[in-house]
């Protein structure tokens, strides 16, 4: 008799393994659960083959299920599966390699509970907050999502745009003090020294204890660990403090859009303001209709849409002159 195990049935002892060693996870909507699972189970019978997927079909549909939570949801703990833990985010965009604390990859489309780490090492990413608003979060950050409306910054920078359509106040709390929005767009950098906070749009509020100070559109706060005081500051509302937060913008699909919309979505991503050489040229050009799909950051995207248009711009401090 030979000693030697039978392939088939090897692997699905190794499998049944693994998945005994699975932690249970909070389960996605019914809808969602059995629209993966049919795509699951559809590429493995493709890739099985139909004889071993009907010996299979009840412990394929298992796999199908723990599939499921790990593709839907990021982030451990919550609830049990009779009351899954709800959604406070997802993913719009990551660049690069992104981790949660306990060294799961985050991608696009990925849905994130509350009390999730996230932290992105040389990567950076977007978040569409549910209640409304863009996270962004840059390189060699921590951030725990404690709420949909409330950002723990451990180290690094986060980005947070209102969007001026949230119904609540975002919070961003550090060790150094809470920044609180008042329907703004604003970036805050965190190091182990020193909290600082700049405004683009709106203002905010910065609590550090009994002391509450605010800043508006072109201010910086700047909040020491070795010193008790603030210094206000001028800032800049474009340029390379905010880039990396730029290359962030929420996706604009120009085609069959107006050149007048696509240049409002540039202004509030960049916070420069676009003028016309001429006001014939303007007249012209702000209803045509465009058409096509690109997907690049702000800047790129400008000069790809003017190509289009047979225009050119030039860049007058914060301002973007288009010409012919």
């Amino acid at each position: 008799m030979s000693n030697e195990r039978d392939p088939e049935v090897e692997r699905e002892r190794l499998l049944r393994q693994l998945f005994a060693r699975a932690k249970p996870r909070p389960q996605p909507p019914p809808g969602d659960t059995e629209e993966i699972r049919r795509a699951v189970l559809a590429e493995w019978e493709t890739v099985t083959g139909a004889r071993v997927w009907r010996r299979r079909a009840a412990f394929a549909a298992v796999a199908a299920g723990l599939l499921v939570a790990a593709v839907v949801y990021v982030g451990g703990g919550g609830p049990g599966p009779s009351a899954p833990a709800p959604l406070i985010a997802s993913v719009e965009r990551a660049q690069g390699v992104v981790t949660t604390a306990d060294g799961a990859r985050v991608s696009a489309g990925s849905g994130i509970v509350a009390g999730v780490q996230l932290q992105s090492g040389d990567g950076q990413l977007s978040l569409r907050l549910a209640s409304g608003g863009s996270l962004r979060i840059g390189p060699n950050s921590r951030v725990v999502l404690a709420s949909g409306d409330e950002a723990e910054l451990l180290a690094g920078a986060v980005y947070f745009d209102s969007e001026q359509r949230r119904p609540s106040e975002f919070v961003v709390t550090t060790q150094l003090g809470q920044i609180r929005d008042v329907g703004t767009q604003f970036l805050v950098r965190l190091d182990d020294q020193q909290l600082a906070v700049g405004v683009r749009e709106g203002r905010v509020t910065l609590t550090r204890g009994a002391d509450v100070d605010t800043a508006g559109v072109g201010q910086g706060l700047v909040a020491s660990q070795a010193a008790n005081g603030l210094r206000r500051d001028s800032i800049e509302t474009f340029g390379a403090d905010w880039e990396w937060a730029e290359r962030l913008a929420p996706p604009f699909d120009i085609n069959g859009r107006t050149f007048g919309e696509f240049i409002a979505w540039f202004e509030a991503q960049t916070g420069r303001t676009v003028v016309f050489a001429d006001a014939a040229l303007e007249r012209e050009i702000r209803a045509a209709v465009q058409a096509g799909s690109v997907d690049e950051p702000p800047l790129q995207k400008l000069s790809t849409v003017l190509a289009i248009n047979n225009l050119t711009y030039t860049l007058e401090g914060d301002r973007v002159v288009i010409r012919r």
